[in-house]
């Protein structure tokens, strides 16, 4: 091989491999304050708040939040502000770090594909669930979900998770529950609700931070409801069956 052609392939190659490289430099993402665009499901999570941040069936507090599920691992870039944090086990889901009026604007798409605009930073404290999480969150494309069938859904088990036996039992916190028909947040007729402190029995957990409890009537015996689990603690022990 002479030196002439040695040379026309090195800089054959080297042209094929620039816009790979490109290619998979521009995939990575920026940390704040530069806003970053990321498309993926939007789903409703629970994790392990205080005080161990560990297990919410042990006594955690239970925090149910909006987060962006990703079909790719992240890949970030570091920069002055977030130089140090790096993305490690693949992860592929961003916490969203929302005010109410997101959170109303939100809900319809839930566990639908949408774009969301924001900027990106790193963990910092235990209230941070995920290594990377969007704040100043934009909804910039999605289809809101078909309407429920609340009757239908109440029958359905698949979103179940676990299942307690004996029952676990919980506490009625952050004020008056809503009673729910169904694990769905469009499933209340906003009608009825259990004081805040009123213990209930937990029989099961469902997907999206719902519980389905026993719940002891005034006027009669108790009633299976479906409750929002950011409003009951568990850990407070195990319900005796009669």
């Amino acid at each position: 091989m002479t030196a002439i052609y040695r040379r026309h392939l090195l800089l054959i190659l080297t042209f094929c491999l620039a816009p790979l490289t490109t290619v998979h430099a521009s995939e990575c993402q920026q940390y704040e304050p530069v806003d970053t665009t990321l498309s993926g499901t939007l789903t409703r999570q629970v994790f392990p708040g205080p005080p161990s941040f560990e297990d919410v069936v042990t006594g955690d507090e239970p925090q149910v939040g909006f987060y962006l599920s990703l079909s790719e691992p992240l890949c970030m870039n570091g920069n002055d502000h977030e130089g140090d944090v790096s993305v490690e086990d693949n992860e592929t889901l961003v916490q969203l770090v929302l005010q109410t009026s997101d959170y109303d604007k939100l809900r319809p798409y839930l566990d639908q594909p949408v774009v969301l605009k924001g900027s990106l930073f790193g963990a910092v404290s235990g209230y941070h669930h995920t290594q990377v999480l969007m704040q100043k969150v934009q909804l910039i494309s999605g289809m809101p979900a078909a309407p429920v069938d609340c009757d239908l859904l109440s029958h359905n088990d698949g979103r179940q998770e676990e299942t307690y036996t004996p029952p676990l039992q919980g506490k009625i916190i952050g004020g008056n529950a809503w009673v729910y028909q169904a694990p769905q947040s469009t499933c209340t007729d906003k009608r009825r609700s259990i004081k805040a402190g009123t213990l209930v029995s937990v029989t099961s957990v469902a997907s999206g931070g719902w519980v389905r409890a026993d719940v002891a009537d005034d006027n009669g015996p108790s009633q299976t409801v479906w409750l929002d689990q950011a409003q009951v603690l568990l850990g407070l022990g195990d319900v005796e069956e009669e």
